[in-house]
């Protein structure tokens, strides 16, 4: 396939794409903290396999891939089923005393714990993720606009306008819409179609760095942190909140409330210095009151597809599963069909044996 990419920044990966933990997930979290179960297993599975799909392209962005970061869970009663659903999910994982955690850890506190575990997630470097793929776009042929807007789309024609005003045109067979939070206005802008998009916003603060290995809770409203060379990244478990629009500003609640997880985590933390950022996600799940993490793909219009990843992780994943959606609508005389695209094209009839 010939392929174009269309940024309308003038840089990549400038939002949630690296606005974020920088956290290589393996199932560890999600298969314990989504309430369906088939939804968990699922989601887990796929982030194990962009977790390994991931550190086989881009073994360089993984950060400290050597320090296992430990997972704590405060409540006993979360402490069986979230062994369970590991087991069934495939995620990696050993029991560790809180002696040990100690030894391994010693800024934090584990008192509270009902249990504590060595985990395989690792901390990743998503600009250089990106810088990556930027690469191998360009060297296997991609064409690349950046700081180029769709104006407008007229069948498979395109119009792109850049920051200083030059127009091109641009003619594809298929569109594909990876915009994240500006999937929305953009999609409106060109078809005229409000599609049911709803954004969360979540919370990060940056602080210097915490502790050796990365921490994080499963329960929900508890902190879970990756760390970044001189620095920590540290979320709120179940911090998201709808927002009508995608927006950076912060809330100052939220801000706190991972202020005070951070200060139950670590006593001796040292708030001075630290940045609080926003982050927004978005998903296609309107009727659900959780978020969704699966991936979606959707065709509101012919040849115009909407693509979500859920989490980064599964991004690998999502990608297989669009190339495969694109090679079944687009066919290759050069090769031939299978016995079964034939009878789906009416091309082969049963026969049907008549004793005699």
């Amino acid at each position: 396939m010939s392929v174009a990419i269309i940024e309308k920044e003038t840089q990549f990966a400038a939002g949630p794409s690296t606005r974020n933990e920088g956290w290589l997930h393996r199932g560890t979290y999600h298969s314990a903290s989504i309430k369906d179960l088939n939804t968990a297993v699922q989601v887990a599975k796929r982030c194990i396999y962009g977790h390994e799909q991931l550190r086989r392209f881009c073994p360089e962005a993984v950060e400290e891939a050597e320090i296992k970061p430990i997972a704590l869970i405060r409540s006993t009663d979360r402490v069986e089923n979230t062994l369970y659903r590991w087991k069934l999910s495939e995620v990696q994982y050993r029991e560790i005393s809180k002696g040990e955690a100690a030894r391994l850890t010693p800024e934090a506190n584990f008192n509270s714990c009902a249990g504590v575990y060595e985990v395989a997630d690792v901390s990743i470097n998503t600009r250089l993720l990106y810088r990556k793929l930027l690469s191998a776009l360009r060297l296997n042929g991609c064409k690349v606009y950046l700081g180029h807007s769709v104006i407008h789309l007229e069948d498979d024609t395109a119009t792109l306008r850049s920051l200083d005003e030059q127009e091109l045109t641009l003619r594809a067979q298929k569109y594909i819409y990876a915009s994240g939070a500006g999937t929305k206005d953009v999609f409106y802008q060109l078809h005229k179609i409000d599609l049911p998009l709803r954004f969360w916003k979540s919370h990060l603060i940056i602080t210097r760095r915490l502790t050796q290995r990365g921490v994080f809770y499963i329960d929900p409203h508890e902190p879970a942190m990756m760390n970044h060379g001189d620095y920590s990244i540290v979320g709120f478990n179940e911090d998201a909140f709808l927002t009508p629009s995608p927006s950076y500003s912060l809330v100052d609640q939220n801000v706190q409330n991972i202020k005070r997880g951070i200060y139950n985590l670590f006593p001796n933390w040292d708030s001075d210095g630290t940045l609080a950022i926003a982050c927004v996600k978005v998903d296609f799940s309107p009727q659900n009151e959780d978020r969704s993490l699966n991936v979606a793909i959707a065709e509101p219009v012919k040849n115009h597809i909407c693509i979500l990843p859920g989490k980064m992780t599964e991004a690998p994943y999502l990608t297989d599963t669009v190339v495969s959606y694109l090679h079944s609508n687009l066919d290759t005389a050069e090769v031939a069909l299978r016995p079964c695209d034939l009878f789906a094209k009416g091309q082969l009839q049963p026969r049907t044996a008549v004793a005699g």
